[in-house]
């Protein structure tokens, strides 16, 4: 089993006019922000993270999916970062997101680290 330490969230290019309201899922469960529903972004923003989860399967990605909350209609799934932790790997690494939607212009980035 590992511990994996999410750092921060980088958004390169929100998907909106405005500001995203972002939060993060693992597992099907809500991890980030740990107050309110979301955490509003926009282009060239970051925001700490200091979220640990674990992770019992060494060769199947861990994933982390970032979410566009809505009031008026179903949150939006903007994409997933895929963290993939091989045999002794330790360190501080960075993931690009996956797009889950086609026509997306989101572009984040996710700092974490592997601390067991």
């Amino acid at each position: 089993m590992a511990t994996i330490h999410l750092h921060k969230l980088n958004c390169i290019l929100n998907d909106e006019v405005d500001k995203d309201e972002v939060y993060l899922k693992f597992n099907g469960k809500k991890i980030w922000p740990e107050k309110g529903a979301y955490t509003r972004i926009d282009n060239s923003e970051s925001f700490d993270l200091n979220v640990k989860v674990q992770h019992h399967e060494p060769h199947t990605p861990l994933v982390i999916e970032l979410w566009d909350f809505d009031y008026l209609s179903l949150n939006d799934h903007l994409g997933s970062f895929h963290i993939t932790l091989g045999n002794d790997t330790s360190g501080k690494f960075t993931t690009s997101m996956t797009l889950h939607e086609k026509n997306s212009t989101a572009s984040y980035i996710l700092h974490w680290e592997i601390i067991e």
